[in-house]
């Protein structure tokens, strides 16, 4: 009945819309003109994806629609069976279709005369030319937070979660447009969008400071001159000359002055209950006449134990707000980033099946996330503050430990079984992601292992401790590659058709990874692959997973019974 009410919503949708865009042509045989035409009205009708997609590209880009400068067509990232593209639909016909090159892609944006498509994926700035089906390489973008396309072929982008906006030129080379100013208090800036005028551009700036932080404007000419022109925390779109923003979930629309692009006059409310993602950006897209915007998402996800067939082994979790997530080696806790729901902040917790309530590791109000367990199941480690690696007693008695305080933003990957080593992750903002290995005592002092021009991410230490798996996008794609452990050397590369997350069996002669929804699992020996081949797949966005040494799986899927709400449509928005 749910998926017949949906679709009844969607086709009541795309008859709206149909007559909302549809202009007929009328002759007049009569000799006096005809009466000028009625004001334009605002009309509201609902918007629902196509049957059997769900919207976003995970929980981090969790809207993603982007109307074309027309307004007439939508393009969007979506899921199907766990796996995510773009698909392009037309407002007026309802014709939905799959973009061919576009696999894990998020964040897209069009070009002014909409022949080109840019959006992320696997770390990459990509562009798609809807009229060859050709997907070209932009730039690097490891972590990105938002583009825009130019009139004259330029391209702002964020690649990275803290630092500045860069600038694409039409000839290919690439440029700091925004420095960040850390005088300031500032972290970041993101979400960059152009003006219609080509020649200047907004974009969110986060900062600890309040007066520095909200939405700025630049010239392209001079971005040093940038100033800021409203308080926000979260993303803004200009239309026309009308700036489009948050107010906490209140949609405004705030009229600027052509001439001096400041704010002109009193912001209007045209939207109610729109919401916002993790990242900073809002759950709207506009053209001159057509607003669509989403309410504000759930992030609520379960926890859900399956045999290596894929199949449920007990009952699920209740909804909780879950990221990361590592089994401890009894194989009865797990070590959840959960978001605490008092805070509002990202926060390490230890679940057990035998105890309802879990136990919060964590202690800060920042974020803190991506524990791993000791080899003994005695500690937990994590990073902390985005800049800390922590460690305290599995039973939250003693207070946390600083092992190491770093000046970018650290990941926590995993606990070598020995015990002498974590593998973290370092962010530069020359070599994107990287892997460096910390013994876990106080004061310790890092040392490399994998520092390179492209990203190395979810590394794991095999059993024995002489092999270390991790996923790179060096290729283009994230694949796994497997290198000897300590000290590097005999890398090799294990996957070609992308892969991540790898996970060592408890007698390291299998290694399991994550393709979309897709559980694989590599038989080894040594590092040379003897086979390969698919164990399950999940059916959803798998967003994390682990496996126990017994060889049960633990995946963080969505939670059932919560369906995407529809996106408002409004023809005639502006003010």
């Amino acid at each position: 009945m749910a998926s017949i009410s949906k679709r009844r919503v969607f086709t009541a949708a795309t008859a709206v819309a149909a007559a909302i865009f549809a202009i007929p042509a009328i002759r007049h045989w009569r000799e006096r003109p005809p009466e000028p035409p009625p004001p334009s009205e605002t009309l509201r009708s609902a918007w629902l994806p196509q049957d059997g997609l769900v919207p976003g590209a995970g929980g981090d880009y969790s809207f993603g629609l982007a109307l074309a400068p027309d307004g007439r067509t939508l393009i969007y990232p979506a899921a199907t069976g766990g796996r995510i593209a773009l698909y392009l639909h037309d407002l007026r016909t309802g014709d939905t279709r799959a973009l061919p090159g576009t696999n894990d892609a998020a964040m897209p944006f069009w070009s002014p005369d909409a022949s080109h498509i840019g959006f992320v994926a696997n770390g990459k700035l990509r562009a798609l030319d809807l009229a060859t089906g050709q997907t070209s390489e932009l730039a690097d973008a490891a972590a990105g937070r938002g583009a825009t396309w130019g009139p004259a072929g330029d391209i702002l982008f964020t690649p990275a979660a803290t630092g500045g906006v860069m600038k694409r030129a039409v000839d290919g080379s690439i440029a700091a447009f925004t420095t960040v100013d850390a005088s300031g208090g500032e972290t970041s800036h993101a979400w960059p969008a152009f003006l219609p005028d080509g020649r200047h551009a907004i974009f969110l700036v986060t900062a600890a400071e309040p007066s520095r932080r909200g939405i700025w404007i630049a010239p392209l000419d001079n971005p040093a001159a940038r100033r800021r022109i409203a308080a926000a925390d979260a993303q803004a779109l200009v239309v026309d000359h009308v700036l489009l923003y948050l107010r906490d979930l209140t949609l405004m629309a705030q009229p600027l002055d052509a001439a001096t692009l400041d704010p002109n006059g009193r912001a209007e409310v045209v939207g109610m209950n729109a919401g916002r993602g993790p990242l900073g950006q809002i759950f709207a897209t506009a053209s001159s006449d057509v607003l669509i915007y989403g309410a504000p998402g759930t992030t609520l996800r379960q926890l859900q134990w399956v045999t290596r067939t894929g199949e449920a082994a007990g009952s699920p979790t209740e909804p909780i707000d879950a990221w990361d997530l590592r089994i401890a080696p009894d194989g009865r806790r797990v070590a959840v980033t959960e978001r605490d729901r008092q805070l509002r902040t990202l926060d390490v917790f230890v679940r057990t099946t035998t105890q309802p309530a879990p136990v919060r590791m964590s202690l800060s109000t920042d974020v803190d996330d991506s524990g791993v367990w000791s080899p003994d199941g005695l500690r937990v480690a994590w990073a902390g503050q985005r800049r800390k690696v922590l460690i305290r007693g599995a039973g939250a008695v003693l207070p946390e430990q600083t092992i190491g305080t770093f000046d970018t933003p650290v990941q926590v990957w995993d606990w070598s079984r020995d015990g002498r080593s974590l593998i973290i992750g370092r962010r530069q903002n020359d070599t994107g992601d990287d892997l460096w290995i910390l013994p876990p005592v106080e004061h310790s002092d890092a040392r490399p292992y994998a520092v390179a021009p492209f990203d190395q991410v979810y590394a794991a230490v095999s059993p024995d401790g002489a092999r270390l798996a991790y996923a790179s996008n060096e290729s283009g794609q994230f694949d796994i590659y497997v290198d000897s452990y300590p000290t590097p050397g005999r890398r090799v590369r294990v996957t070609t058709a992308g892969a991540t997350e790898p996970r060592w069996s408890a007698d390291g002669r299998e290694l399991y990874f994550r393709r979309g929804a897709d559980i694989h699992a590599l038989t080894l020996d040594r590092s040379e692959v003897r086979s390969s081949g698919r164990l399950f797949n999940a059916g959803a966005v798998i967003r994390a997973y682990d496996v126990s040494r017994d060889g049960r799986f633990l995946l963080n899927l969505p939670a059932a019974n919560s369906p995407a709400a529809a996106a408002t449509l409004i023809y005639q928005w502006q003010p």
